[in-house]
């Protein structure tokens, strides 16, 4: 505070005892503030890239190399003399590698996430985060999974090949499912999801609140649905499914049984 300020306050014995009072707590409050600070929205609104709601970019990188970030995403660029590394801060992108021409020899393309390196080898890929674990889909070539934490060789995925890992070790792989990469064409493509997870698909492409009654919470959705109408995308839910769309107002809605 500027002390032409702070001094004419200061001066005044019950806001000084305020005044201490407060920075006292702010001192008990500073580890846990410094621990949550990597989950807070301002370390994506100075990523490098970022997308607000209902947004997505494409970029090329100075590589050649195609990035995609899908909605409320946000990533930062490490390229230098020896790494091309992108680190994901939050959300989803979208990476279809090129080769790396200008450098012998080639540096390695990487992305780093909260729980560790996915290293590509050659490829198209996706990487999502999702709450406590990272989600890699493979559409092209192959990958290679490495947890932070871990140690032994790193996991390779292949073509077709998706795995989910947080810092200590890497899940089951699972076949990707199709119409993985439909959301860089504002298409949500679904099989057997819970509509749960695909209203949260849709909320990230629309302002305001989206949610469910937990009676039809896990009730199973396959379809393709656009995320640049989402009002389109929910009225094709109620029509299909047994569910009826409440609208407080445009930016409160809930979907409940019919």
């Amino acid at each position: 505070m500027p002390g032409a300020v702070a001094a004419p306050v200061l001066r005044r014995p019950s806001s000084r005892r305020a005044v201490l009072r407060s920075l006292a707590g702010l001192a008990c409050a500073g580890t846990a503030g410094a621990a949550a600070y990597r989950h807070l929205p301002w370390r994506a609104w100075q990523a490098d890239l970022s997308t607000a709601t209902g947004t997505q970019r494409h970029i090329v990188l100075q590589d050649g190399s195609n990035l995609y970030l899908g909605a409320q995403s946000a990533v930062n660029l490490q390229f230098d003399a020896s790494r091309r590394q992108l680190a994901l801060v939050a959300g989803e992108i979208l990476v279809a590698t090129h080769a790396d021409r200008d450098f012998a020899p080639a540096r390695p393309f990487t992305v780093r996430t909260p729980h560790g390196t996915v290293r590509a080898l050659g490829t198209r890929f996706t990487v999502r985060l999702d709450a406590g674990r990272t989600r890699v889909q493979v559409l092209e070539d192959a990958v290679e999974i490495r947890p932070a934490q871990a140690s032994g060789r790193a996991l390779r995925l292949h073509s077709g090949q998706q795995a989910s890992f947080d810092a200590l070790a890497v899940g089951a792989r699972r076949p990707v499912p199709p119409g993985a990469d439909a959301w860089t064409g504002m298409r949500l493509s679904v099989l057997h999801m819970p509509l749960q997870d695909v209203l949260a698909e849709l909320a990230r492409y629309r302002p305001g609140h989206l949610d469910c009654d937990p009676a039809v919470a896990q009730l199973q959705v396959s379809g393709v649905f656009p995320l640049d109408d989402t009002d389109a995308a929910l009225a094709t839910l109620a029509g299909s499914f047994p569910l009826r769309i409440q609208r407080a107002t445009r930016y409160w809605i809930r979907v409940v049984p019919r």
